[in-house]
């Protein structure tokens, strides 16, 4: 047979868990076509000598969405892919370019302008035309899409804080079930941002219903990462706010019968980080009783959000008026301050990414401590200086999440979980500074929990960067080395690779990925885009 690649001599790991084996590919159409121990000959060769050949990585948590649809994301998304990410699942955190209608748009705008490298026209209105976009563009990467819940409420609420009426969720229902059957993976949806932070759980009950039905997955940011939160009261009393989350989201689970992924399982402050067993015994008891749910998380103790993430449901309700209302603010400055002692976490902790606008640019890459020293004003008020003039737009980057430093047995105790599946959760644009996790998260999973710290074999680390993930999101075709899957797949060496990134540079190159496949293509070889990259697919759900 002629072969249009060809990879010989590698080590294969393919996804599932299994040993390493040495094997030769063939590979043909986009397809994987043959996987034998003897030579094979193509119209092209990789030699693969001492490198692990790998199913392309799956970043199951992925904010790229915002940027696919701008003709150079290549370029902005380049990242991802050098690290071998093949496939992104994207519409996170309750939001997702579409469904809109043209009242929603400004909305949206609104909200994703953290997320988005600058504006792009809206050529679709329904999820079916977003993908059939996407189709006809073309990719730098593999993206499955979600509905994201968030959107689904500007589209049929605008921006209403009381609960749906009966009309309102039985449109939300419908524009929920248009998505599935368009080929969105299920529905996710952001508790801990607006207006999600204005769900009922009867809201989030009926939608879920609906995903269930459909077969999708139900993918969510919980309403409180930290042992107290400004989400349940009263603050101090009862059981942490974390736990007191997941407990809410299994319980929709069960109620529901939706398959539910808890995004980005993080423990935000020092003394929040006791609380990991606990959280993490009764994810494995509800899994004891039949509840489909499992987790993901990437690999760093800091995390790209949202300046207004800290602030609770009431002052983000009437934003821009509570902004400049010294009653309000004084409230906010109590609630805050009461968090930061709780919790263990301060404004030194809390870096600022991006600014919004061009007069918070010379503010980028300081922490907030060093922000109101160089601004001269009370640390609160150098927080509320950039929340107030971004619009509550700003990126940050938040320290101690389910560590510090060195100090991460949290951290290690999620990544450790057979449940977990990784993911990047990054905000990649290039204004402002970076993440960490765009660029290395795949890498220092292999290379510092796999290989030096031994957390897991390389075979289970492939197994939940792949087949994993594929699973859970119900993906066919991508996440295996197998014939008649599709030829997407990460060369990589064992022995050094690394994630290279610190925090004074964020934005260091991995090392050891030496050839990146996507559809049969080399797209990448040794940290190069090659002039064929744009090789990625469109994923529907049941394709």
């Amino acid at each position: 047979m002629d072969f249009d690649l060809v990879i010989n001599n590698g080590t294969l790991i393919d996804g599932t868990g299994a040993s390493r084996c040495r094997a030769n590919l063939g590979l043909c159409d986009g397809k994987i076509v043959a996987v034998t121990p003897e030579p094979l000959t193509g119209a092209a060769t990789l030699d693969a000598t001492d490198l692990i050949v790998a199913p392309g990585f799956i970043d199951v948590h992925s904010h790229a969405d915002w940027l696919f649809p701008l003709e150079d994301h290549a370029a902005i998304l380049a990242p991802l892919l050098l690290q071998g990410i093949t496939t992104v699942v994207t519409g996170q955190c309750g939001f997702s370019p579409a469904p809109v209608t043209d009242a929603a748009i400004p909305l949206l705008d609104g909200f994703s302008e953290f997320c988005r490298e600058r504006d792009f026209p809206y050529r679709w209105r329904s999820f079916a035309d977003f993908l059939d976009v996407l189709d006809h563009d073309g990719l730098l990467l593999n993206a499955a899409f979600l509905v994201g819940h968030g959107t689904l409420r500007y589209a049929v609420m605008g921006d209403a804080v009381t609960p749906p009426s009966p009309a309102a969720l039985a449109a939300m229902q419908h524009y929920t079930r248009q998505a599935l059957r368009d080929g969105a993976l299920g529905l996710s949806a952001g508790l801990a941002y607006a207006p999600g932070v204005f769900a009922t759980n009867a809201e989030l009950l009926a939608l879920l219903r609906v995903v269930a039905a459909e077969g999708g997955v139900f993918t969510v940011h919980g309403r409180a990462y930290s042992w107290v939160s400004s989400f349940y009261r009263p603050m101090l009393l009862g059981p942490a706010h974390n736990l007191r989350s997941v407990r809410e989201l299994l319980a929709l689970a069960r109620q529901s019968g939706v398959r539910l992924q808890l995004s980005h399982q993080i423990f935000v402050g020092r003394h929040t980080w006791r609380t990991h067993r606990a959280v993490l015994r009764e994810i494995d008891r509800a899994v004891a009783e039949g509840v489909d749910v499992a987790l993901d998380a990437f690999p760093y103790t800091v995390g790209n959000t949202l300046i207004n993430v800290i602030f609770p449901e009431w002052f983000l309700a009437d934003f821009a008026q509570a902004v400049t209302d010294p009653r309000a603010l004084r409230r906010l400055q109590r609630e805050i301050d009461l968090l930061r002692r709780v919790l263990g976490i301060d404004y030194g902790d809390i870096v600022l990414l991006w600014g919004y606008t061009p007069e918070l640019a010379e503010l980028e890459g300081l922490d907030f401590a060093a922000i109101a020293q160089k601004l001269n004003v009370p640390q609160f008020a150098a927080y509320m200086h950039v929340a107030r003039v971004s619009q509550g737009k700003a990126r940050v980057l938040l320290g101690t999440y389910s560590g510090d430093g060195d100090r991460e047995v949290p951290l290690r105790a999620v990544l450790a979980h057979p449940l977990c599946a990784f993911m990047t959760d990054t905000i990649l644009t290039r204004r402002g500074r970076h993440n960490p996790a765009s660029f290395g998260t795949f890498p220092r999973v292999l290379g510092r929990y796999s290989r030096d710290l031994g957390l897991f074999s390389l075979e289970e680390a492939v197994r939940r960067m792949t087949t994993f993930p594929a699973s859970r999101m119900g993906l066919t075709e991508v996440g295996r080395i197998a014939e008649g899957y599709a030829a997407d797949l990460v060369l990589f060496d064992p022995r050094i690779i690394a994630d290279n990134t610190t925090p004074e540079q964020a934005d260091a190159p991995p090392t050891g990925i030496r050839a990146v496949v996507i559809s049969g293509h080399i797209v990448a070889r040794d940290g190069q885009l090659t002039p064929v990259s744009r090789q990625g697919r469109v994923l529907r759900r049941n394709t």
